[in-house]
């Protein structure tokens, strides 16, 4: 159903019947009805960064209309109406403004007027600051600190690689990162200038290190770093961080201000961007969800979060925590396809309960994949180490992980990057709408990823059959000196080596695998001058 575009009529009737003051002023996004910019793809330097063409260069991905600034005499003509016009969207084409009914009425008259939307009743001001909304503390006891979650996605020996984010570009969108520029956990941040780029569109500000540590937590579980005591998955990335959700209520304007973040991320040159929020059911019932919205097309942040990714940036996204309601699926925008929506699990690898659930509703799998989020460590707002429960912290472990995996392949598109991680997940073969592709693994994810770089260096060998039962059959059609095979799951563990010099050419190999388990593994090949990686299902 569609709900982003109301003739202004509409809503001025609906203000009325809902007895709210004529003159009070309320949010509406305001859309055009053609582009007209007054900006050319050509000189595409006027409105994105370096940065940002250089990503979409270096994935063929072209600047189009939609990429270019709305109208300024639109806008102009807006704000002569007496509208406070606040933010613009370049990819949905309007205008964030603030009116009264009377006032309304007048900018609906505009010839370039498409259409109209109430976004949230009232004024915009500041967020009150108030406790952190879905969060369920755990108890801090376990000593150990990010050591689970790291070691559960590989986090650990990526990091032993030297791979700790540098080069990659986060955006966190969230509620509030009290205590960001004030603890110890984020100095590094502070101090090497890696936060490169904030907003708060909730009280209009740059200010982003207030409201609530919902963020902080969130962000802590990539960016914070203190030694010996807790260290996040990709601490040497630069970091964006924009406040989009409104902790004082739930409205639709929730979903516009994550999408005038998505642009500036975007036009910054933003490579990741982690999003720990997601809406169904809203304060205005008139403005809630229904599952059959959740096709990846229909919510407002679902049709930026497409049109984010198709930019190059790879997104991940908490998949919801509504396991435990009757709504029990995810939300938006975890509906889109080509980002990574993320579920949570224990620390025994089981489904959360509170873990939201696929599919979406033309049927596509959802989660993509899952990491810890029950007893996630995360830092808050004095510095101290806690354990929260929610998708919100298990989102971040996978934006860390994507990046780790970009870093090490730079060459790779963000499609790729996805790819690679979904298919290094544990049940990548048999993915499910409770947790996904299962949990990813840095080791799985380098090795699958470098098994599909150059179909060239896998050409030497053939496998058969696969799925294999007790014997594998390793075919070769050139001569080798010496050619070793390694066996091993998909964290790395190794079950068999094996080694054969002077081998002819059109020589038939075979392995006995009697021990071997069922499941999923990865066989590498090594020659003289040759490697390859190949998935082996062993039945």
């Amino acid at each position: 159903m569609e709900k982003s575009r109301i003739p202004v009529m509409i809503v001025a009737a609906w203000l009325l019947v809902c007895g709210q003051i004529y003159a009070q002023e309320h949010r509406f996004m305001v859309f055009f009805q053609d582009k007209n910019s007054d900006y050319s793809v050509e000189n595409p330097q006027q409105f994105l960064s370096e940065r940002a063409i250089k990503r979409r260069a270096d994935q063929n991905i072209p600047i189009n209309s939609e990429d270019l600034p709305v109208n300024s005499d639109y806008i102009a003509s807006v704000a002569e109406t007496g509208a406070k016009v606040f933010y613009t969207t370049k990819w949905l084409n309007g205008a964030l403004v603030q009116t009264d009914s009377g006032t309304l009425a007048a900018v609906s008259a505009l010839p370039f007027v498409n259409a109209v939307e109430l976004v949230a009743p009232g004024p915009l001001k500041a967020a009150l600051p108030r406790s952190d909304r879905n969060i369920m503390e755990a108890n801090a006891s376990r000593m150990q600190s990010t050591d689970v979650q790291n070691h559960m996605l590989g986090v650990d020996l990526m990091q032993q690689e030297g791979i700790t984010g540098e080069g990659m570009m986060i955006a966190v969108f969230d509620g509030g990162f009290l205590g960001v520029d004030q603890v110890t956990a984020f100095e590094h941040l502070q101090q090497n200038n890696q936060v490169v780029s904030t907003f708060d569109f909730v009280g209009n500000g740059q200010d982003v290190y207030r409201y609530g540590d919902h963020g902080t937590k969130v962000l802590s579980v990539i960016g914070a770093n203190n030694p010996g005591v807790f260290t996040g998955s990709a601490y040497n990335a630069d970091f964006a961080l924009y406040i989009t959700e409104d902790v004082s209520g739930e409205h639709r304007i929730e979903e516009y201000n994550w999408i005038f973040a998505a642009e500036m991320a975007d036009s910054t040159g933003v490579d990741i961007i982690n999003t720990s929020l997601g809406y169904s059911e809203f304060d205005d019932p008139e403005m809630d969800y229904s599952q059959q919205d959740l096709d990846g097309m229909t919510a407002a942040i679902s049709k930026a979060v497409k049109i984010a990714a198709s930019k190059g940036m790879v997104l991940t996204v908490s998949a919801g925590n509504e396991g435990n309601s009757p709504w029990k699926s995810i939300t938006a925008p975890a509906d889109v396809s080509d980002i990574l929506t993320v579920g949570a699990i224990t620390e025994d690898t089981v489904k959360a309960s509170f873990s939201s659930v696929g599919p979406t509703v033309d049927g596509r799998i959802k989660p993509d994949v899952v990491a810890l989020g029950v007893r996630t460590s995360v830092i808050n707002r004095n510095g101290n180490l806690v354990f929260n429960n929610g998708t919100s912290f298990s989102a971040p472990q996978i934006a860390g992980l994507a990046a780790g995996v970009w870093q090490a392949n730079p060459d790779f598109d963000y499609l790729q990057v996805i790819q690679s991680i979904r298919d290094a997940g544990h049940q990548s073969l048999n993915p499910n709408n409770q947790t996904g592709h299962g949990i990813p693994h840095f080791s799985a994810t380098k090795e699958l990823v470098l098994s599909t770089e150059d179909p060239q260096k896998q050409a030497f060998l053939r496998l058969y059959p696969n799925p294999v039962g007790n014997r594998l059959y390793v075919f070769t059609e050139v001569p080798l000196s010496t050619i070793t095979l390694f066996i091993h799951n998909i964290q790395g563990q190794k079950y068999l080596e094996y080694r054969k010099e002077n081998v002819a050419a059109a020589t038939e190999l075979f392995i006995d695998l009697p021990l071997l388990p069922s499941g999923v593994f990865l066989l590498t090949a090594l020659t003289e001058d040759s490697a390859g990686t190949y998935r082996l299902i062993k039945e």
